[in-house]
């Protein structure tokens, strides 16, 4: 009897530990004996993109020849290679370095509304669609406690921050569908900030785009 369409495993490969290829490919061994479907590779900045230098510098980040590479390999184990990465929080590694001050919100978040925001997303999906040949993409979004409490409440001042997220997830959401993806997040950050908008749960879910997962 079928239980789950998909049954897979997802790698933190962004606490100071990016595993190495091949030991990816020996992981993905153990999973197609088990009976597994799908694998994520938990990466904040530990990817190349290109375009920006700085993104993963010194922190040990998988070439895009390594990811393909092991997105062949699953492939040919019958494993789904899905990109998991982060288009809002937990991107705190690139705030050292000069070229991303600007896009700094508060703490590890990015400034939503800013061009160079975009730019920085764009540059990062064009890379994944050279990556990786699934159409999934796991956009991370969680635990952005403080978004628009730092700079962008200075540039914009006071706003809802359910509609700000809102705003950014239809942005992010039009660039990976530029590039053929279909988008997945983890979905407590909408919990968390609904608590304290008073919106409906059918309100709620109108400001999420029909196209996209909540995890």
């Amino acid at each position: 009897m079928k239980h789950f369409d998909s049954l897979g495993i997802m790698i933190d490969c962004s606490r100071n530990a990016v595993m190495k290829p091949e030991s990816v490919c020996r992981y993905i061994d153990i999973l197609a004996k088990l009976g597994y479907t799908t694998l994520q590779l938990y990466t904040e900045d530990t990817y190349e993109v290109d375009g920006e230098p700085y993104f993963g510098y010194l922190r040990g980040r998988y070439t895009t020849e390594e990811l393909q590479s092991i997105d062949a390999y699953a492939k040919e184990k019958g494993i789904e290679f899905i990109p998991c990465i982060q288009t809002l929080a937990h991107l705190n590694a690139i705030f050292r370095w000069a070229p991303y001050g600007g896009i700094k919100d508060w703490d590890d978040i990015l400034l939503i509304g800013d061009p160079r925001t975009y730019e920085l997303l764009d540059h990062i999906f064009a890379s994944l669609r050279k990556s990786f040949t699934t159409k999934q993409v796991q956009l991370g979004m969680d635990e952005a406690y403080l978004v628009g409490l730092g700079k962008y409440r200075q540039i914009n001042g006071i706003r809802e921050r359910f509609e700000i997220m809102a705003e950014h997830l239809a942005k992010v959401c039009e660039i990976a569908k530029k590039y053929g993806f279909e988008p997945m997040l983890w979905n407590d950050m909408f919990y968390h900030l609904s608590r304290d908008s008073g919106k409906s749960a059918q309100e709620i879910q109108a400001l999420i785009p029909d196209q996209v997962k909540l995890v």
